[in-house]
């Protein structure tokens, strides 16, 4: 996984990621992951070295990437999707939608 820092975050990205290893090796986090909706929980935890991508390549749809509350004024976040496909087991998300539009 990469880590993709905030604009206003001050700390340097070593911070930011010995306290998500330190959270990850405690099974703690702040809100429980999923993918795409709140229906299909995120299973975590350390590595042990053995993991594999599994041997499956599909087209997953249009998957929930964020929900962008500067766009929209009325305090109601503005949906943002992408085309979710799992290459060899693994789901790739395009990097631009981490790039906030001016």
């Amino acid at each position: 996984a990469d880590i993709v820092l905030a604009p206003h975050a001050t700390e340097d990205v070593a911070k930011y990621r010995d306290q998500f290893r330190r959270r990850v090796n405690r099974g703690q986090c702040y809100h429980q992951p999923y993918l795409g909706c709140r229906e299909f929980v995120a299973s975590f935890g350390p590595p042990d070295g053995t993991e594999q991508p599994i041997d499956v390549t599909d087209d997953l749809g249009r998957m929930l990437f964020d929900l962008d509350y500067a766009r929209d004024k009325s305090g109601r976040g503005t949906p943002r999707f992408f085309r979710a496909r799992l290459e060899g087991g693994i789901l790739l998300v395009p990097p631009e939608l981490y790039r906030k539009e001016a």
